[in-house]
């Protein structure tokens, strides 16, 4: 199985087991019922999702059979993981980490970069692109990307885009 990075646990909340999540998925990974998954040394454990809520600026997530706060304490800090599922997607729909690390090239077959990053911004979200050393944003939207292939991402290189 491939496991993909979906949330951190940040702390404990009250007594009765409640941790708070920071949320890394764009896909609904949290709901009561649902699998998640912790990495002790090299193995993925699972725990499943008893409660989930919107807190602040992440999730309050209570797992099953976890109902103390002594019982959650080891969770603190660790990262929570989902399988990656290509189910998952619509077409033209992409898991961030599939795109991270691809080579950018323009329509005349030109290195330009690399997939560093990507932002979420209101408007679209943004391949944060290196380019000699600096970044640069790149819009995630068909105007600017002509194809996602297995290796490389091309582009539609506008005149001032990079």
């Amino acid at each position: 199985m491939i496991y993909n990075k979906c949330g951190k646990i940040t702390a404990t909340h009250g007594l009765k087991g409640d941790l708070k999540v920071q949320n890394y998925s764009d896909f609904d990974r949290f709901y009561e019922g649902a699998l998640v998954y912790y990495k002790k040394n090299t193995e993925y454990l699972p725990l499943e999702v008893r409660k989930a809520v919107d807190y602040k600026n992440g999730l309050l997530v209570g797992f099953k059979d976890l109902a103390d706060i002594n019982q959650v304490e080891f969770l603190v800090g660790k990262d929570l993981y989902a399988v990656k599922d290509e189910a998952d997607l619509a077409e033209d729909e992409y898991f961030y980490s599939d795109l991270i690390g691809k080579d950018i090239y323009n329509e005349e077959g030109q290195l330009r970069g690399k997939v560093v990053d990507i932002k979420e911004y209101p408007q679209a979200d943004m391949l944060v692109i290196e380019v000699n050393g600096k970044n640069k944003l790149v819009p995630f939207l068909n105007e600017f990307i002509n194809e996602v292939k297995e290796d490389r991402i091309i582009i539609k290189e506008i005149e001032g885009l990079l």
